[in-house]
């Protein structure tokens, strides 16, 4: 009998036809209820960001092999949870690198082009800005990295391109890697108060949620800038809006927000040194389906009972 595989979101069409060679799919709306109901007689599931896989839904699912994420963090799925029923689950790390990392650069760049504040002044008639503002040059200036897993390595190669001068901080990786990328290794207290641009690419754990609070943007550098692609809830986001308006932050841009979709009647989305777009770094059509593809693979070779690649649990 071929396994029951459930799809929870959007899927890619050649992942799908990939999967059904050896799986029955059923595709499920992102809610807990429905899921719930569905999961019965699933023997694998693959989702995205949402919902929360915790102990109340894997209850229902006694037939469960295999849960894929489709993407790079796991912090919508209940780990120990699954690992005390023995089922695997799988992800794909590294297959977005490059997209968040253009996305990264993109963010930065209209930071410190101010191009949020010279479209505005432009459709508002206000010409004469052009004499009396003034936007950033990035070379030469510190880029300091917080997390160099696959999306910070990316980064920091786009970053030598523009001669800027590389900060690391990450408590896992030696800094004999970093130098590899002509970057240099250093505490995050270092890096805080050191760069004069800052960006996040840490997994959403215990010891990263509120990472960036109002004790460590005090120790920036003032007027420094902050881009985060990595998780929401990394960054404490009425801190970042105190820092905007007293100018210890030049400029803030967010991907992620601590609750999605965030709400936009938040003071910070009204600041004009604050760039924001809706969770999409990764979302490019050559990188869904890469990443597809990848789960597809992990979820079908666990069901078929090899070891998976990619695997967390």
């Amino acid at each position: 009998m071929r396994p029951l595989v459930l799809l929870c979101g959007s899927f890619p069409v050649v992942a799908e036809e990939l999967l059904e060679r050896e799986a029955t799919i059923k595709r499920v709306a992102i809610d807990r209820d429905e899921l719930c109901h569905a999961i019965t007689d699933a023997d694998g599931l693959i989702l995205r960001n949402m919902p929360y896989v915790d102990d109340e839904i894997l209850n229902c699912a006694p037939k469960l092999k295999v849960i894929g994420r489709f993407g790079v963090g796991v912090d919508n799925v209940d780990l120990e949870a699954a690992r005390k029923r023995g089922i695997r689950v799988v992800y794909t790390p590294g297959v977005n690198a490059d997209t968040v990392a253009e996305h990264t650069f993109a963010l930065l760049l209209a930071l410190a082009k101010r191009l949020r504040f010279w479209h505005d002044a432009l459709l508002k008639g206000e010409y004469r800005l052009r004499w009396t503002e003034k936007s950033f040059e990035v070379q030469g200036k510190v880029l300091g990295i917080i997390g160099f897993g696959h999306v910070g390595r990316a980064v920091a190669q786009r970053a030598r391109a523009f001669k800027m001068r590389l900060l690391v901080y990450d408590p896992f990786v030696s800094p004999e890697i970093a130098s590899s990328f002509e970057a240099e290794s250093v505490s995050l207290e270092e890096l805080l108060s050191q760069s004069d641009f800052i960006t996040l690419h840490v997994p959403l754990t215990e010891q990263t949620r509120g990472l960036i609070n109002r004790e460590r943007l005090a120790l920036m550098k003032r007027g420094a800038f902050l881009i985060n692609t990595s998780r929401g809830e990394v960054c404490d986001l009425d801190a970042l809006y105190e820092a905007l308006q007293t100018g210890q932050l030049a400029g803030v841009a967010l991907d992620v927000f601590p609750k999605e979709p965030p709400d936009v009647n938040h003071p910070i989305f009204r600041h004009p040194n604050f760039i924001g777009t809706p969770h999409v770094a990764s979302h490019t059509p050559e990188t869904l389906d890469r990443m597809a593809l990848v789960v597809v693979e992990q979820v079908l070779k666990v069901l078929r009972g090899e070891d998976p690649d990619f695997a967390v649990v």
